[in-house]
């Protein structure tokens, strides 16, 4: 980042146009769902007129995109086992983002993460008096606690590479589950506003003393409803991390249970991601690409959606909106976030869905309901809105800073 990124700044940034900065510290090639939402966001702000300068690792992958400046970081290393790119440099990234930020004058920082790019926003946005808002895409970390012994070691790993001791505390799950969420306050407590794409964990947020929580959903894909599906087996996509958060065995359990009741060949599951035992009635697809996961959602009933008390506002979801398909949904939290676009069970384990995908086996006539719902639901979540919701949040978030702000003493005479 230098010289050569400023100058096509300021090339893109011209008259009235909007300028932001949206910064994550997650690597951009790995499409987990925050990178997911992250992208669309850049993308759809782009198609509204935006300018958008993105700073992330990898941010090239947006390399030619209309209306978009990306802006990679050099990433020093990649902590083992969680994926996260330790940024180069602190010192030498901060001072570069600050050049890029007053070069394009943006109106906020927007961040998607907790870490080094985000504590670097805040010290931009006080120093430039620019906003600061933040993405929350999950506060409900559910992390092994084979992992609670390395709580100490993650807390100094994360004051090493941001430059803060994270704060306030939390202190309502497991020692490492508290340690997550605690780096996630560390940055919302300190933003002039924080965004939740749902409801319930804008909620949540606000229960832990964080002020300024607005809802902001995620941008949908653009509208591509699928044709009804008439016959054949009550198909469902399952696309997720193989974690155990996600508890897919609650969905293989619960396809078990409808073939020994129903017989073979009345449900069939597509699982996308991993590789697991044969099962019948199960299609396991390892590693599928975004797009493809795509087609096999338009070629479904629906999307199965088996996490409990972990999920925000999962992309399969919106997915599944854009093409006319609903989400069976056993988190009942969840399934209220999304209303009659959700197909809810009684429980949420393996019986209670088993029971809830019976039902739509008989009545196949509330998949056809569900999903109606499931496109206005993407329709009020297109580029458009989004856009003109942020702007507003930011505006709100611009007054928020300024009343934080100390005044100078006015002059004696």
């Amino acid at each position: 980042m230098g010289e050569r990124a400023q100058e096509a700044a300021r090339a893109v940034n011209g008259g009235d146009t909007v300028a932001v900065m949206l910064l994550c510290d997650y690597s951009l090639r790995y499409l987990g769902g925050a990178q997911t939402a992250f992208l669309r966001q850049a993308r759809g702000l782009a198609e509204e007129g935006w300018t958008v300068v993105v700073v992330a690792p990898d941010a090239d992958v947006l390399a030619g995109v209309p209306g978009i400046v990306p802006v990679a970081v050099r990433v020093a290393f990649t902590v083992p086992g969680v994926g996260l790119p330790v940024l180069a440099s602190r010192r030498r990234l901060r001072g570069e983002l600050a050049r890029l930020a007053a070069a394009h004058d943006v109106r906020a920082l927007v961040v998607h993460s907790e870490f080094t790019l985000a504590c670097a926003a805040l010290e931009i946005g006080a120093a430039q008096r620019r906003p600061v808002l933040q993405t929350v895409h999950t506060f409900f970390w559910q992390a092994s606690s084979a992992l609670n012994a390395l709580v100490p070691l993650a807390l100094w790993e994360y004051h090493h590479i941001t430059g803060r001791w994270p704060s306030p505390r939390y202190t309502g799950s497991t020692p490492i589950n508290n340690a997550l969420r605690t780096m996630t306050l560390t940055v919302a407590t300190r933003a002039d506003a924080v965004l939740s794409p749902s409801a319930h964990q804008a909620r949540a947020l606000q229960a832990e003393g964080v002020d300024a929580v607005h809802e902001l959903s995620n941008i949908a894909e653009p509208l591509q409803p699928a044709p009804a599906r008439a016959d054949g087996p009550l198909t469902l996509v399952w696309a997720a991390r193989f974690a155990p958060e996600k508890r897919l065995e609650v969905a293989l359990d619960a396809v078990r249970l409808v073939t020994a009741r129903r017989g073979p060949g009345r449900v069939h599951l597509h699982v996308a991601g991993g590789v697991h035992e044969p099962q019948a009635d199960v299609t396991f697809h390892g590693r599928v690409p975004g797009d493809e996961v795509g087609v096999l959602v338009a070629a479904s009933d629906a999307v199965l959606i088996s996490s409990l008390g972990f999920d925000n506002q999962p992309m399969i979801a919106l997915e599944a909106f854009s093409r006319g398909r609903p989400a069976v949904v056993v988190d009942p939290v969840l399934a209220g976030e999304f209303g009659a676009a959700a197909i809810g069970t009684e429980t949420p384990d393996a019986a209670g869905l088993a029971a809830a995908l019976e039902r739509l086996l008989d009545e196949r006539d509330s998949l056809g309901r569900a999903a109606a719902a499931a496109l206005t639901y993407a329709r009020d979540r297109q580029p458009a809105p989004h856009a003109r919701k942020l702007d507003r949040l930011i505006a709100v978030a611009r007054e928020r800073m300024r009343a934080r702000t100390p005044q100078p003493a006015a002059r004696r005479s």
